[in-house]
């Protein structure tokens, strides 16, 4: 074989070389183009009640390349409306440094983070299963946390948030170890004076070292399966400071009302949906009044189910059911 001219004083290896690879390797590198950033600016607008920098349609997979801005970097409030979130991009953390309430409703999110300084998150309807928190449990500033209709099983993070007040769980219905939800978990929330554990699938409510939630104002236990026989009224008792107890819309057939009304500091109870016999209805409105407790009914003119009567604004069973069952 033999080799072209300009290259015929030259072996083999050499020809490859020069006449080959330099040539190929002498050609200007071709820079491979960074992807464009998709900036998203904000508009003050009147959103929930309040004024907040409000972001719609974005779209954000967690790859693609994406900015934000706003007239101001200071803007304290911020709400995505229309969107679609993997997760909170760091990039809109960079552009708001002061951030102290961020909304990003029904906005598909699969985990969520709170940044230093934020105060208020409304992160429900996602899908969220994973909650990072880059506050530091001694300066922590949240305050209110509302995650309901999640996904979430974990919350020893946010346990950390030591000055929480306002605490929404709702509708987290793999939360449940075991079928149970323990008090105990939120120990470590001293300044907790709401927690709404409504619609999460628990069968049990446990305390088991006595905890004592001390400034626990509202408790939202409501839209569960609890029963009587799973449920024992002493855990509420070193809840001092409860003042609200949300039942509604449980399986209980009776309720332990004498013990549970020696809390002095009890002012509601939540009890219509459940399962009580008219009789024994009755006699749990008559002990409430006596003792000073109301017992709210948010659905007064709610149909009936057959064999069941209105009564003190509430559905109860009639004793023509317990006679049918005999």
């Amino acid at each position: 074989m033999m080799l072209p001219t300009k290259c015929n004083f030259m072996g083999l290896t050499l020809y490859i070389v020069l006449c080959v690879l330099l040539p190929v390797l002498s050609q200007p590198r071709k820079r491979v183009a960074t992807p464009t950033a998709t900036t998203y600016e904000c508009k003050i607008e009147e959103f929930q009640q309040d004024k907040y920098c409000v972001f719609r349609n974005v779209v954000y997979n967690g790859r693609n390349a994406i900015a934000f801005k706003a007239a101001s970097s200071k803007e304290q409030q911020v709400a995505f409306v229309d969107s679609n979130l993997k997760h909170i991009p760091m990039e809109l953390l960079t552009a708001f440094p002061d951030m102290r309430v961020l909304n990003v409703v029904n906005s598909n999110l699969n985990s969520v983070v709170i940044p230093n300084k934020l105060e208020r998150l409304y992160a429900s309807k996602n899908s969220i299963n994973k909650v990072i928190v880059l506050q530091d449990p001694a300066t922590t500033t949240m305050i209110e946390l509302v995650l309901d209709s999640n996904r979430l099983q974990d919350i020893s993070n946010i346990t950390r948030l030591a000055k929480l007040e306002i605490l929404n769980l709702n509708g987290n219905k793999l939360l449940p170890k075991e079928n149970a939800i323990e008090l105990g978990w939120f120990a470590r929330l001293k300044n907790l004076r709401q927690l709404r554990l409504s619609d999460v699938g628990m069968y049990y409510i446990d305390n088991a070292r006595d905890s004592s939630l001390p400034e626990l104002l509202l408790l939202d236990l409501s839209n569960n399966d609890l029963i009587t026989s799973n449920l024992d009224v002493k855990v509420f008792a070193p809840l001092r400071k409860l003042e609200s107890l949300q039942l509604a819309h449980n399986q209980l057939t009776k309720l332990d009302a004498l013990e549970l009304t020696e809390n002095n500091k009890l002012k509601e109870i939540y009890l219509e949906g459940n399962d009580f016999t008219c009789n024994y209805q009755s006699l749990l409105v008559k002990h409430l009044i006596q003792s000073g407790i109301e017992f709210p009914v948010e659905h007064k003119n709610v149909d009936c189910m057959q064999g069941y009567w209105r009564q003190d604004g509430m559905c109860c069973r009639s004793g023509l059911l317990d006679r049918i069952s005999l």
